[in-house]
């Protein structure tokens, strides 16, 4: 996972597909996070395919983040998990730019 920082805003590219999927990816990301960071972008442009355990885990940090006041947002997903996220209604839910 590759980490940017600028003006608040903390930018992570996941590098590497199944790490995505494990059930202590929130707890990866959470742990990355400064105070200073007021916007959390996940990048998943390497991703591949949503699956159960990474839409949950997406879930998980959205909540973790608006319970501190913090935000987060998508980019990079390809057609596919667009398409995931609209039938699971979750584009309701999470913010994709």
């Amino acid at each position: 996972m590759n980490i940017e920082r600028k003006n608040g805003t903390c930018r992570l590219k996941i590098t590497d597909d199944p790490i995505f999927r494990e059930f202590n990816f929130r707890e990866l990301v959470l742990d990355r996070l400064t105070d200073e960071d007021l916007l959390v972008i996940l990048d998943l442009s390497l991703v591949q395919s949503l699956h159960s355990p990474g839409l949950a885990n997406l879930v998980s940090i959205h909540v973790s983040l608006q319970k501190r006041g913090r935000q987060l947002q998508l980019t990079g997903l390809n057609e596919h998990n667009l398409r995931l996220l609209k039938a699971t209604n979750l584009d309701r839910l999470l913010v994709v730019v």
